[in-house]
């Protein structure tokens, strides 16, 4: 298990700040699947000790980054690990 120190020095690990990671990976997913920004079907989410990370395709540039976001405003932005791979081109903005 990963260790992490919050801003007040004392060490956490996910387990016992209450979560664990088959809920903290549910919940992820659960909110990529139900974000109609992007599309989430080809995004996998795994734990790696506390980190979740993110791997899979994602149709356009800047949806790697919304997957990253909708993933960090679960568990924090330094816990997520970004390997989605994007297989077009930027949104067009209209």
């Amino acid at each position: 298990m990963v260790l992490r120190v919050d801003g007040q020095g004392w060490s956490l690990s996910s387990v016992e700040a209450g979560h664990c990671s088959a809920a903290t990976k549910a919940a992820v997913k659960c909110a990529l699947e139900t974000s109609s920004e992007f599309d989430s079907t080809q995004i996998v989410v795994s734990m790696l000790g506390d980190f979740v990370v993110l791997e899979g395709f994602v149709r356009c540039r800047g949806d790697d980054e919304l997957a990253a976001d909708v993933a960090a405003a679960i568990v924090g932005t330094t816990q997520v690990h970004n390997r989605l791979i994007c297989r077009g081109f930027p949104k067009r903005s209209n």
